[in-house]
């Protein structure tokens, strides 16, 4: 069925869904092995002995202890999520974890039991969808509340699922790839006649293989964007990155589509609302509609979050891209580095660890 919702409550739900996060969450571990959290300026000692495994969110520290609990910081405050975890899954807003087979989220320092017999789930920042194989029901959970997309009591499994950061796409039991976005579930196209389909925040990139065209299904609406199958194409934050059937590297953003390189792409990588791509050997950023040039060499190693980007030159420097200029935030042999949010995590010399925030570097010692 057809959503139709007036452009002021949907915004409403938009800005709901998305601003109500830190996005300066990482960590680092002492000389004595302690686990520190760091949380937009401010760190705390969390444990005393290092994590076996773990993962950051935008507002969220989460981590297996010593004991093999799970345990997420969350709001200044750290919860003892499990005894035990299967398998566990963290996006920038919702925690997603097992135990066994059943299926919990932790959403906004709530925890909630989705399902206790799932036979496979998938997750995502605002998304998180299961097949309940007791029921025989495909689910899904977004923005507290559970919804059923799919009978699938005549057939195994779901044959086809993918999630982006707040929608999913499925193919139903007759044979419709459907997406589910912010509570309903809209028809995009006979799955017989889908070619590829990608998912991002608030868009799917689709290609009808009966025609051979390039689609957009965008913030409740079709857009038809290229006549001809594009070469690769990658979704992020309501916008879609491709290279067109002449090579050329697009941008569709904001119900326009435009021309970011004539020259074919080394690469090409999209997260959240940047993309960074090579051309000619030249490191380059797309991000609110402006292209920037890094660097004049492809760096071997860069992480991408939010609207940054961290890498290392050819000195060996860590820079920091935070959406507008670059700086170099270390010009120690840095040994190790992780961007989280806006927060950058490196690891340098013998058990030195820093976190770069806001301009700031805050060090272990």
């Amino acid at each position: 069925m057809r959503l139709i919702v007036g452009h002021i409550l949907l915004i409403a739900i938009l800005l709901g869904c998305n601003s109500a996060f830190a996005q300066g969450i990482s960590f680092y571990n002492d000389y004595l092995g302690n686990i520190w959290v760091f949380d937009g300026n401010n760190t705390k000692q969390i444990d005393h002995q290092p994590a076996k495994e773990y993962g950051v969110g935008n507002n969220s520290f989460v981590y297996v202890d010593n004991s093999g609990g799970l345990k997420i910081y969350h709001n200044n405050y750290l919860h003892n999520a499990s005894s035990f975890v299967s398998d566990y899954v963290v996006t920038d807003n919702l925690i997603s974890f097992t135990m066994n087979t059943q299926l919990k989220v932790f959403d906004d320092g709530n925890f909630h039991t989705l399902c206790a017999s799932m036979a496979k789930y998938w997750a995502s920042d605002d998304v998180v969808v299961w097949y309940d194989d007791m029921q025989h029901l495909l689910m899904a959970y977004w923005n507290g509340n559970k919804y059923t997309l799919d009978d699938v009591l005549s057939a195994e499994a779901p044959s086809f699922v993918k999630v982006g950061k707040n929608i999913a796409v499925f193919i139903d039991v007759n044979g419709n790839l459907n997406a589910f976005y912010l509570g309903e579930i809209e028809q995009i196209i006979y799955g017989k006649n889908l070619g590829n389909v990608e998912v991002g925040r608030d868009i799917v990139a689709f290609v009808d293989a009966s025609t051979g065209s390039f689609n957009a299904f965008y913030m409740n609406e079709f857009v038809a964007l290229e006549d001809f199958v594009p070469t690769s194409f990658k979704c992020g934050d309501k916008m879609i990155a491709y290279v067109d059937a002449s090579s050329y590297l697009k941008v569709f953003e904001g119900f326009q589509t435009r021309t970011i390189s004539f020259d074919e792409p080394d690469f090409y990588e999209i997260t959240d609302g940047i993309m960074v791509f090579g051309v000619q050997n030249y490191f380059k950023a797309y991000v609110n509609g402006k292209v920037y040039t890094l660097e004049s060499f492809i760096p071997e190693k860069y992480q991408i979050n939010n609207h940054s980007v961290a890498y290392l030159d050819q000195m060996g420097n860590l820079k920091y891209f935070d959406g507008t200029k670059t700086e170099t935030i270390s010009y120690e042999k840095v040994t190790d580095f992780e961007l989280t949010g806006d927060a950058v995590r490196y690891a340098f010399g013998v058990k030195s660890e820093s976190v770069y925030y806001e301009g700031k570097t805050y060090k272990n010692d």
